[in-house]
């Protein structure tokens, strides 16, 4: 009989001999008159504690399984880089296409502005509406 000197190493000892590699080996067969001690006396097994109620348990598991959960650092740094770099990029094809195609380079040239500028729709509405006060158009 071979003696582990406790049940930690039985456990080791009975892992190794059951589990399969990465290789897909088969498990190996312990060796005639080995024999393995388990002794399982020294284990304390306790049941799980839960103290939460059962609606506090549905909100946590809401809240790990939550899909507008925070997004991850690279994927927010490649927004910045996004917002950054969007309106020079359309200033630069509204530059290509102003030989080509005046109307629609100088849109994208204005709107690459306009984007880059931070100007929004309603800054844009509440200009068009004081052009139309100055020229008395209401």
């Amino acid at each position: 009989m071979v003696d582990f000197g406790g049940s930690e190493e039985a456990w080791q000892y009975y892992n190794r001999l059951t589990t399969n590699d990465m290789f897909n080996k088969q498990p190996q067969e312990p060796k005639e008159g080995e024999k393995i001690n388990l002794d399982f006396s020294d284990l304390i097994v306790s049941p799980a504690k839960n103290d939460m109620t059962e609606t506090q348990q549905e909100e946590n598991d809401w809240a790990i399984n939550d899909p507008n959960e925070e997004k991850s650092i690279a994927v927010s740094n490649v927004e910045k880089i996004s917002t950054i770099l969007s309106p020079y990029f359309i200033v630069i094809v509204g530059l290509t296409l102003y030989e080509n195609n005046f109307l629609i380079g100088t849109l994208l040239i204005i709107l690459g502005i306009l984007s880059l500028l931070k100007v929004s729709y309603r800054d844009v509405g509440e200009f068009l509406q004081w052009l139309k006060k100055l020229f008395g158009l209401n």
